[in-house]
């Protein structure tokens, strides 16, 4: 198949779709727009010939045009009236200055009886030509004609931060088609959470695709993704159903994913009532702190790796107790008096201790002073009083306590 062919047989180019499985029923509530080539009694990608830059941008409209067309006839036909993802040429968005076109050419199809609530145009924004305040202002243009729109092609190691707030996608469409590759999962784990945070805070869904593996599922459905999407759970096909194939295997994951979950939340409430047992055994009362953090690290000595008393108001009460592989656990005046009130999340974590009267694990994140992935424990020792215990992460590890 060649360029040429596929200009000169435009009969021959057809619409596949993919599903895309919805994380709330497990069901293809939308399926990505595919341009496939007839050849041969078989049907072959026409991503070469969308990547030809020895095609007009004229000529790749037209056969796009072509392709839209018979997706959406075939979605017409379906029982229930699914969601369809159109990619859209960059020059469409650029140098053919196509967008008014492009929106009379839907305004034609929502005639036919395909609303604009159930299109969703993808832009891949680092192919568009123009300036990301353009590209910004033609997908607000789009969202206040009543479409959705998709950020597509997000990967792990180019994942375009910067823009999600300023282009304020519906979708934000991730591949972690690269998940077994990755040099680090820890990595790979952060950023994800990190995509999972921004889609939060601009009201974007997550949108995970090349999905091939119950691994790579397993990640994007804990990292918040409605919607999945790969050859695990549906491959392109000429015509599409409501009801995936998959829907089943899926379910069945996603249960055993959950039950994962589960596990490892009472693992996790089994250490903190351990936790808090050794502390009450060990807590004499205010009069002797650095004694009590003392006697605390024989008892801590496995999980812990570092620990100190604040105030309510951050102020840091006690020198720092820290293990070292040397000499074992020293002391560290230099940290006593300083206010720790300035992390995000400290007068949230004081305020939850005062409420519940019992410790709690704060998540995963990377420790100032030494960059390494950590999490700390903390308890309420009595009124105004609260001790913070960063555990070990060599412990951490070994009880796969970094989820």
């Amino acid at each position: 198949m060649n360029s040429s062919d596929i200009i000169n047989n435009k009969n021959k180019v057809h619409a596949f779709l993919q599903p895309v499985i919805s994380a709330d029923k497990y069901e293809a509530s939308a399926f990505e727009v595919l341009g496939r080539y007839e050849e041969n009694d078989k049907y072959a990608s026409m991503v070469s010939f969308f990547t030809d830059e020895y095609v007009e941008d004229e000529v790749k409209w037209e056969i796009d045009k072509w392709i839209y067309s018979w997706a959406v006839e075939k979605a017409l036909r379906l029982e229930k009236l699914p969601v369809l993802h159109f990619n859209i040429l960059p020059a469409v968005l650029g140098p053919l200055d196509a967008v008014e076109e492009l929106l009379e050419f839907f305004e034609e199809i929502e005639k036919k009886g395909f609303p604009r609530s159930h299109t969703v145009f993808e832009i891949q924004a680092e192919k568009f030509e123009g300036t990301l305040k353009e590209l910004t202002h033609i997908l607000l243009y789009f969202k206040a004609s009543g479409y959705l729109t998709a950020m597509d092609n997000i990967g792990i190691n180019d994942t375009h931060l910067d823009q999600f707030s300023t282009l304020e996608p519906s979708i934000i469409k991730v591949d972690v088609s690269d998940l077994e590759e990755t040099s680090s999962y820890y990595t790979y784990s952060e950023i994800l959470d990190t995509l999972a945070f921004y889609a939060r805070k601009l009201g974007a869904a997550l949108h995970f695709t090349g999905i091939e593996t119950s691994h790579q599922l397993h990640m994007a459905w804990r990292y918040g993704g409605r919607f999945f999407q790969g050859f695990l759970l549906g491959l392109p096909h000429a015509e599409g159903s409501s009801r995936s194939e998959k829907q089943e295997v899926v379910k069945d994951l996603i249960h055993s994913f959950i039950d994962m979950h589960y596990r490892w939340l009472d693992r996790q409430t089994e250490l903190l009532v351990k936790m808090d047992e050794r502390v009450k055994k060990v807590w004499t009362g205010r009069e002797s702190l650095d004694t009590f953090l003392k006697s605390l690290t024989k008892k801590m000595d496995i999980e812990a790796s570092r620990m100190y008393i604040c105030d309510k108001y951050g102020y840091q009460q006690t020198v720092n107790w820290t293990k070292t592989e040397e000499a074992g656990w020293k002391m560290d005046e230099t940290a006593k008096g300083k206010n720790w009130s300035w992390r995000v999340y400290f007068l949230d974590n004081v305020v939850e201790m005062q409420f519940n009267k019992n410790g709690m694990l704060s998540d995963k994140y990377r420790d100032i002073e030494t960059n390494e992935i950590i999490r700390t424990y903390s308890c309420p020792l009595e009124k105004n009083l609260y001790l913070f215990v960063d555990l070990d992460p060599v412990y951490l590890y070994r009880q796969n306590w970094f989820q």
